[in-house]
């Protein structure tokens, strides 16, 4: 676990030491060995738990980058018969679009595959959230466009479950007031429950 934020610094730092983290996260990524191996073990860890199940309509990300692999999930939610969600970018926004499986894609913004068809106008129970890092208080850390910090308060009440490798877990990365914190975070190793910040 790492800890790259000092609470004592300027707040006009922030900017700059959030860039110094992404560049040093992204690059432990992209040549992260054990990537398959242990996305697998970040879908058996969050397949324990129970109350995934009670659940019906699921929001996740195409994998990119080396981002945790997400495929073997979204499979396994659509064969129990889940509705399943992929982004679409569209301007400065991130639509939900329900898919049927992962073979109608297309290469969409920054290269990532997006799903065709209509916007999903239901209620979203559980959205799984990309990110570079996140750290012990259930901040993460996104790409820097803001999509996720967006999208998700327009959805609220919903269950935010974030997918990392154990070097992605940080003691405390910089945030705003309107970055919005994870209620689960899952890694090969660990399942945290995120705790509330120490009120001053």
């Amino acid at each position: 676990m790492g800890a790259f934020f000092s609470p004592d610094l300027p707040r006009n730092w922030e900017v700059t030491l959030k860039e110094e983290i992404r560049k040093k996260i992204l690059a432990k990524r992209e040549v992260y060995p054990n990537w398959e191996e242990d996305s697998l073990k970040v879908l058996k860890n969050l397949l324990t738990l129970s109350w995934l199940y009670d659940y019906n309509v699921f929001m996740l990300y195409y994998p990119h980058r080396k981002e945790v692999d997400t495929k073997p999930i979204i499979n396994h939610l659509l064969n129990i018969s889940k509705i399943v969600l992929l982004p679409k970018v569209k301007g400065p926004d991130i639509l939900p679009i329900q898919i049927h499986d992962l073979e109608n894609l297309y290469i969409g913004y920054g290269g990532i595959k997006e799903p065709r068809g209509d916007v999903y106008e239901g209620k979203i129970d559980v959205v799984i959230v990309p990110a570079v890092a996140f750290d012990m208080h259930g901040y993460r850390l996104g790409y820097g466009k803001g999509y996720y910090d967006r999208f998700l308060p327009k959805i609220e009440p919903v269950i935010k479950v974030g997918l990392a490798f154990d070097f992605q877990i940080l003691d405390k990365i910089p945030h705003d007031l309107h970055d919005v914190k994870m209620d689960y975070i899952i890694t090969p190793t660990q399942i945290y429950k995120t705790k509330k910040e120490d009120q001053k």
